[in-house]
């Protein structure tokens, strides 16, 4: 495992002591050597010496040249460098220390090497080019290793400090501070390939692995989870302090557990080594544990029969090499998701399922393998403005078209002066993308059907029919013609793209009951005989409710493609709300489902709105392809005319105008002080205006603690009793086929029944282990055993068990759907008792002083249920309320224009937003999550290919001229722009 910590402070002398003297009893034997380029060129050699290393963390060369100080503008202190601290596996820390296994520290040492030659390739240095900041690509660094061997509760813990010190080497010479922030974005990358290098040459050595996860992470086989567990007593210091708080990992907030972490930490003081290895030795003989565990190929040697033994243990797919099927398994996983990927992700999610597998050579390999054949498609490079780890991405064609509509520059002025700014390092490269053949084949069908559909159909009514049919109606223009646009339509689909409180929803039940009419026979006769029937589908339960409240026949998008009768027909119309947050994947489905019925569809949302979890933005490329849509601007929610002001400015996106109307903004430094503000606001409110409050938290920790503070602040905690409840995880297709993804204590709950593994549907079964052969050992309800490949068992949902306290007066969400009982996943209800072996809820909304529904579920069984006073802001997405009180952390990447705009949406008279930093928070809100596309990135590599003079080619043509053709061959790249002077946008790239 890695972790990634800054040094930084001002008394460099007691960083020094503390990597190179941490502990007395074993300095003597490891006082740290030096590694990298850099330490080379610097004449760094043997052993680290203290007191020179604590001159180098002050910047001071062996020269006496001293290098600029740098500063962390977060903490306000000196950067010294970063600490990559690579812990071994607990078994392999307890193989290589208690059982003496010299061989396997030579190959944690080898890994930590390899990890850090992988690291050193992106060492950057600024510079000054023309007094603009630019990046420069170094590939070098010193650092200083150092092996330790303990862990503070005086355990094995086989680990080293690499410490990257703050300098690097430039090309003319200097020395300069180290850039590092590309460190920190393929922090994951290096972790793969430790663990990667690790497993093999622990493999070589003739040691058996058994994975533990999908994140790359095993343990030796022969050292069971129930030994590797007594030998943590840190790890059950800090369960048991939890434990004592009424918590545990899954529901404390990360920093509850960094607070334990800390009060349960003890001092590391000096030991003798001899006793506390002569402990180790002791315990393992209670414990059983056989150490002289290796096969008897002795590591010397692996034939094809003991590489299919060791593929057929690990979990792999027949019919595949190892780099094939890891290098697959990373493509599927990614791609549910995001249909351009980027390589960095793509290689880390490869190594970390090719633990004990296949190495980086081998994966890159495959990966280069993919793109030859055209199965992996690569994007044109792209270049970012140095220094801007947030800023936009673009291909040397985008920055071009950027400063030719900027600055008024021709398209060779501004090519040349392009090329000027990749050559100089003002702009830097970005990392290679990719998209697959499968996610551009389902784009461009999605566009396809949508096309043929165009002037299709008769129209239901006339225009003319409309237009007679609303006089009178309260209805705004924009309304009218969304009305106009689905009922008087030749065209199987349009959209009604709307702003967030546009009244989308009302206007289409106005059209509905057009619909209605024709169907009766009135409106003018148009098509009066047979009749129409509407449909709505929305992503999500209580998006489906909100539509069932305003009397539309409503369903789930998924419960909809699922079914086998989808009972449409050409006299059918499809409404499809919040089609912003629909993937590719299931909008492909639906559009061809509606095409092959003869049906209509329209399509209803907001592209400035969150995404969809899935790979894919049909609705925004669907418009983009010059779908017929009709776009709703006037804004009909918001009462407050100031909040109004400011949720018009969020559509457009002008940030800094948008907070200025809002009338209350605060800001609290520590997330628990600003949950406190937020509770506290809440709690002052009637019980009535709750029920009209949401609570929008930007992460599921920040919720989480929310939720409990509310809790306590309402004198519920402890007053009611505690229920076992599931919570989803979050799993891709990829990680639910694969038997290590589940860890111990998760909850499987299949959708459909498993009769040759004894599961029924709707059942819950315990995870016990993963084992060899993609094989889940489960426990079910009566305490028997059971064995499921999950690649065999595709529909299973997977849930985290916990333990909540529910009391009277609690609220609370359904976290899945519940036909029997007519629940959604979604629903907001209230708890009115938890006495005997049941909870009764009733909705919130009472009707004549009386709720308008209630029931009970058996606590018999975990329950589907969580606290609901806060909500993410996917959960808030389509949800009204008078008030909303939002938490926004400008330091979390899921703060972002999109999250803001839905956030303030959602409330009619008050939107309240607490931040850690009122200065960082414009600029935290700008940030917009666009999704790339495959089509996109096709249009990017024609259009090169154009430029450079090539022939047009199809996307797939694996690795063309393009990819070999040099970015300054397009233009001579010392040419000036015309003017003689650099453009102002060039400030964009500092």
């Amino acid at each position: 495992m890695l972790n990634v910590t800054p040094i930084r402070g001002n008394n460099q002398y007691a960083a020094a002591h503390y990597f190179a003297a941490a502990d007395d009893y074993y300095a003597k034997d490891h006082p740290g050597e030096w590694q990298g380029e850099g330490a080379r060129l610097l004449g760094l050699t043997g052993p680290i010496e203290q007191a020179q290393f604590s001159r180098l963390l002050d910047g001071r060369l062996p020269n006496g040249e001293r290098i600029q100080t740098t500063f962390d503008t977060t903490a306000h202190k000196k950067r010294m460098g970063l600490d990559l601290t690579f812990s071994a596996p607990k078994s392999v820390s307890m193989q290589a220390l208690v059982a003496g296994d010299r061989e396997v520290s030579a190959a944690h040492d080898r890994a930590v090497t390899r990890a850090l030659e992988q690291a050193e390739r992106l060492a950057e240095a600024r510079k000054k080019v023309k007094g603009k900041s630019c990046h420069e690509r170094t590939g070098n660094m010193v650092i200083g290793k150092f092996r330790h061997e303990m862990s503070r509760a005086k355990d094995p813990q086989l680990h080293t400090h690499a410490v990257v010190l703050n300098m690097t080497r430039r090309a003319d010479g200097a020395w300069r501070a180290l850039s590092n922030e590309d460190i920190f974005r393929v922090q994951h990358e290096i972790d793969a390939l430790y663990k990667a290098e690790l497993a093999h040459s622990l493999q070589k050595l003739g040691y058996a692995i058994r994975l533990v996860d999908d994140k790359g992470k095993f343990e030796l086989a022969h050292i069971s989870r129930e030994q590797i567990e007594a030998f943590s007593a840190r790890s059950y210091v800090i369960e048991q302090a939890l434990a004592d708080e009424g918590k545990t990992r899954a529901s404390a907030t990360a920093l509850e557990k960094q607070v334990i972490s800390l009060a349960t930490r003890p001092r590391k003081d000096e030991s003798d080594q001899q006793i506390i290895k002569q402990y180790w030795l002791e315990k393992s003989r209670e414990l059983g544990i056989d150490y002289g565990a290796r096969s008897p190929l002795d590591g010397h040697s692996e034939g094809p029969r003991s590489a299919l033994d060791r593929a057929a243990a690990l979990s792999l797919p027949v019919g595949l090499t190892p780099a094939q099927a890891v290098v697959q398994y990373a493509i599927n996983h990614l791609t549910e998701r995001e249909a351009v990927v980027q390589e960095s992700a793509l290689t880390a999610t490869a190594l970390r399922r090719a633990v004990g597998l296949a190495g980086m050579e081998e994966v890159r390999a495959e990966i280069r393998r993919l793109v030859e054949q055209g199965a992996l498609i690569e994007a044109v490079s792209t270049y970012r403005a140095a220094g801007s780890r947030d800023g936009p991405a673009l291909s040397p064609a985008g920055w071009a078209s950027f400063l030719g509509e900027r600055e008024g520059l021709t398209q060779q002025e501004a090519r040349a002066y392009v090329a000027q700014a990749i050559q100089r390092g003002s702009l830097v490269p970005a990392e290679t993308r990719y998209t697959t053949h499968k996610a551009l084949a389902r784009e461009k069908a999605i566009l396809a059907i949508e096309r043929s559909g165009r002037a299709a159909l008769a129209p239901i009514l006339t225009p003319a029919a409309v237009k007679t049919a609303l006089e009178g109606s309260r209805l705004n223009a924009d309304q009218r013609s969304a009305v106009e646009a689905i009922v008087a339509t030749a065209h199987r689909f349009v959209g009604i793209q709307g702003d967030a409180g546009t009244g989308k929803t009302y206007t289409v039940n106005q059209a509905v009951a057009l619909i209605r009419q024709a169907s009766s026979g009135g409106g003018g006769g148009e098509r009066g005989q047979g009749g129409y029937r509407t449909v709505a589908l929305a992503p999500y339960g209580n998006q489906v409710t909100a539509l069932r409240n305003a009397g539309l026949d409503a369903h789930t998008l998924a419960s909809f493609l699922r079914a086998k009768d989808k009972s449409i027909d050409a006299r059918t119309i499809v409404v499809l709300d919040e089609a912003g947050v629909v993937g590719a994947r299931q909008m492909e489905q639906l559009m061809r489902a509606v095409e092959q019925a003869g049906a209509r569809m329209v399509m209803i949302g907001d592209t400035k709105q969150t995404e969809a979890i899935e790979a894919g933005k049909p609705f925004a490329q669907l418009q983009q392809g010059g779908m017929p849509t009709t776009r709703i601007r006037e804004i009909t929610r918001q009462q407050d005319r100031e909040l109004k002001t400011a949720v018009e400015h969020a559509a457009e996106g002008r940030v800094t105008q948008s907070l200025a109307h809002l009338k209350h903004v605060e800001e609290f430094r520590e997330p628990t002080e600003r949950h406190r503000a937020i509770v506290a606001d809440y709690i002052a409110l009637t019980e009535a205006e709750r029920r009209d409050t949401l609570i929008v938290a930007g992460t599921n920790d920040a919720r989480r603690e929310i939720n409990r503070m509310v809790r306590g602040s309402l004198a519920l905690t402890g007053n009611g009793r505690e229920f076992d409840t599931l919570t989803r995880v979050d799993m891709t297709q990829a990680q639910r086929r694969f038997a290590p993804s589940y860890q111990p204590g998760m909850v499987i709950q299949p959708e459909r029944d498993y009769h040759r593994a004894g599961l029924m549907r709707g059942k819950t079964y315990r995870v016990r282990e993963a084992l060899p052969g993609n094989m889940l050992v489960l426990q079910r309800p009566d305490g028997t055993m059971a064995t499921l490949n999950p690649r065999r068992a595709t529909q299973l949902s997977v849930y985290q068990l916990e333990r909540a306290e529910l009391a009277v007066g609690d609220t609370v969400r359904i976290n899945r759907n519940d036909a029997g009982r007519d629940l959604t996943n979604g629903d907001r209800m209230r708890v009115a008792g938890v006495s005997g072996g049941a909870v009764t809820l009733e909705s919130l909304e009472p009707r004549e002083g009386r709720p308008v529904r209630s029931l009970e579920l058996p606590s018999t069984r975990p329950l589907h249920l969580e606290h609901a006073y806060a909500s993410t802001v996917h959960s808030a997405q389509g949800l009204t309320s008078e008030r909303a009180l939002i938490a926004l952390d400008t330091r979390s990447r899921t703060t972002s224009m999109n999250l803001y705009y839905v956030a303030i949406s959602r409330a009619r008279q008050e939107a309240r937003v607490y931040t850690n930093s009122l200065g960082e928070l414009p600029d935290a809100i700008a940030r917009r999550f666009d999704r790339s596309t495959a089509l996109a990135l096709q249009r990017e590599r024609q259009w090169l290919r154009r430029a450079a003079g090539l022939p047009p080619k199809g996307a797939l043509d694996g690795k063309s001229a393009l990819s070999r053709q040099p970015l300054g061959s397009l233009e001579p790249q010392r040419k000036a722009p015309a003017s003689g002077k650099e453009p102002a946008g060039y400030g964009r790239f500092d």
